[in-house]
């Protein structure tokens, strides 16, 4: 028998399109984490205008105070007492909303803000700075910018302890109104810049960068997808086509090469499993031993040419006189073996009778016959053949001879 061994997949095929599936899976990575720092600049972004905003709320709580201290400087008669005690706890939390402002502002200007929302920070910091040095709390020395007392507040802060300045003047209200309008304008230029960062313009014809993004990450996860499907069906066609590859060579290894039938390996592995088969079923198994008689005469005469052309018509015309569950092994030079499952010494010795007219050139050859006996080992059944052989060719070859018996199965010579 003759087979050519399956041929594999090239394994540069096989490992350029693992490179190109670890590339786009690289792509698809790189792709997602450029889309996440885009999101996170956007959020980032967002979080400053709310920063912002949140000043600005503080700005408008500070301005509805500031009102109330006017409304409380202008009462007066039988309210003037419980004014001033007003007073008094409205300045402190003027005081702590001006503190906790300037905090704010200090923690936005921390941030990375566009340079218009910076420079208005700065501006209002410094609002700040001078809007804390206007305020009088009850109790303190009142500054120097601060103006004169005004109607009855006046009388009502002092009697709580505070300086007769008024407590909310021109000054107050001048360095309110600059803080209030620069921290409007940094948050206008901070929302300005996040509602810029979120619009995300075209920059390749009408794509955005966050389409372009998404894009690149969809395509090169699909690319990747299918390299990897193709990766895979190419190893698993490899690993296919190599159980192949090996079953064929195991094939050749247990194959003669001249004869094409099975060697003595082939022999050496099949005869253990008949033997355990022929066991299961309880049938008999026979093993018969064949040599060709005066092979080297023959050989002298013809060539080797032609003793290879004498075995390897034997082994072709022989093979087509078999059941498919008979075996036939070339098992070295000109002998060989037959292993007859399910068959008798009488049936191996007529099967080797029908053997015998299928040589050319009226070529003879002794045969030497054993059936198992169900225990020996196949070393030991292939001997007691072998010695029948040699029995059979000294008692005059072209003969068959049954080990075990005494009787033998002469045949007449060919002339």
């Amino acid at each position: 028998m003759s087979a050519d061994a399956p041929r594999l997949p090239g394994i540069r095929l096989i490992v350029l399109v693992g490179l190109c599936a670890v590339l786009f899976v690289g792509l698809t990575i790189g792709a997602s984490l450029l889309a996440l720092q885009h999101d996170a600049h956007v959020r980032h972004q967002s979080e400053d205008a709310l920063a912002l905003t949140h000043i600005t709320f503080d700005a408008e709580s500070l301005a509805s105070r500031l009102r109330t201290v006017q409304e409380l400087g202008e009462q007066g008669g039988a309210h003037a007492s419980m004014a001033a005690a007003q007073l008094h706890e409205v300045l402190r939390a003027i005081d702590i909303d001006t503190g906790e402002w300037a905090r704010r502002a200090d923690d936005a200007g921390a941030r990375a803000l566009p340079a218009e929302a910076q420079a208005q920070l700065a501006a209002l910091r410094t609002a700040l700075q001078a809007l804390r040095a206007t305020i009088v709390l009850p109790g303190s020395a009142a500054p120097p910018a601060a103006g004169p007392a005004a109607g009855p507040a006046a009388g009502a802060a002092a009697g709580a302890g505070a300086p007769a300045d008024a407590p909310v003047g021109p000054a107050i209200m001048a360095a309110t109104e600059r803080a209030y309008l620069a921290t409007v304008e940094a948050a206008q230029a901070s929302l300005l810049a996040a509602v810029r960062a979120g619009t995300d313009p075209p920059v390749l014809g009408n794509f955005t960068l966050t389409q372009l993004y998404s894009a690149a990450v969809i395509g090169a996860s699909a690319t990747a997808l299918v390299l990897g499907l193709l990766l895979a069906l190419l190893i698993r066609h490899a690993r296919r086509e190599s159980r192949v590859a090996i079953g064929v060579m195991g094939q050749l290894l247990r194959t003669d090469a001249l004869t094409g039938i099975t060697n003595r390996r082939g022999l050496d592995e099949s005869l253990p499993v008949e033997m355990a088969r022929a066991r299961r079923s309880g049938k008999t198994l026979a093993v018969a031993m064949l040599d060709l008689d005066y092979f080297k005469r023959y050989n002298s005469r013809r060539g080797h040419a032609g003793g290879d052309s004498l075995l390897r018509s034997a082994a072709q015309s022989w093979r087509r006189q078999l059941r498919p569950t008979d075996m036939l092994v070339r098992y070295g030079g000109e002998e060989f073996t037959l292993v007859l499952p399910s068959c008798d010494a009488d049936q191996a010795c007529q099967l080797i009778d029908r053997l015998r007219p299928q040589l050319p050139d009226a070529q003879t050859f002794s045969a030497g016959v054993a059936t198992w006996d169900g225990h020996e080992s196949p070393e030991n059944l292939l001997r007691r053949a072998d010695q029948a052989l040699m029995l059979a060719k000294k008692q005059g070859r072209n003969r068959t001879v049954v080990a075990g018996r005494e009787e033998q199965i002469p045949l007449a010579l060919s002339v």
